[in-house]
């Protein structure tokens, strides 16, 4: 065996006892994915229309831009914190695909996603994996970025269109997030 293989070997071993962990304990509580959503829209139809609204030098639109900020700022926080804190207390809180190369992370979430099969020795990896994506924790703090960037691109502030563009990226973020949790929840629900 090479050291490649061998590494390789470690990482997925170092997988499969952090996947028994957490199929060992209770699930994680889910994120409401349409009342997420329902907010973000909410969120990011009022700011653009405020913004339409009113001009650039307008009290409102900077008041309401600082506040879209704060709220944002403060959503991405918040999530990195309480995190930061599960994970030191918990565990089975850990990634299980933490150690894995970016290859073998796309390998599980092909398994996920039903394009691939999983060998019998790796499925409780992609089990526990699954489990940890359909919580939805990470949306969150994704649906923070964007209302955080979208509030300074409405804002009016010197090159804008910078913020649009980093905007539009997170909203392409929060799609791909919202399409991975509900794909992990369809392969949860089928075990």
């Amino acid at each position: 065996m090479t050291d490649t293989a061998a590494a390789a070997e470690w990482r997925w071993t170092q997988a499969a006892e952090q996947a028994r962990l957490v199929l060992a304990t209770a699930p994680p509580r889910w994120v409401s994915l349409p009342r997420l959503a329902g907010v973000l829209v909410v969120t990011l139809v009022l700011l653009v229309g405020i913004a339409l609204a009113f001009g650039p030098d307008s009290t409102v639109r900077w008041a309401v831009a600082i506040g879209g900020s704060v709220a944002g700022l403060g959503v991405v926080v918040v999530e990195t914190i309480r995190t930061v804190r599960a994970r030191s207390r918990h565990p089975e809180w850990e990634p299980v695909t933490k150690l894995l190369s970016g290859r073998e992370r796309y390998a599980v979430e092909r398994v996920i996603r039903g394009r691939a099969v999983a060998p019998d020795d790796r499925l409780d990896i992609v089990r526990a994996t699954a489990r940890q994506t359909a919580a939805g924790r990470a949306v969150v703090a994704v649906g923070g970025q964007l209302v955080l960037f979208t509030s300074i691109a409405v804002s009016g502030v010197g090159f804008w269109m910078i913020y649009v563009a980093v905007a539009i990226a997170w909203l392409v973020a929060v799609v791909f997030a919202f399409r991975s949790v509900i794909v992990a929840r369809r392969y949860v629900a089928a075990l």
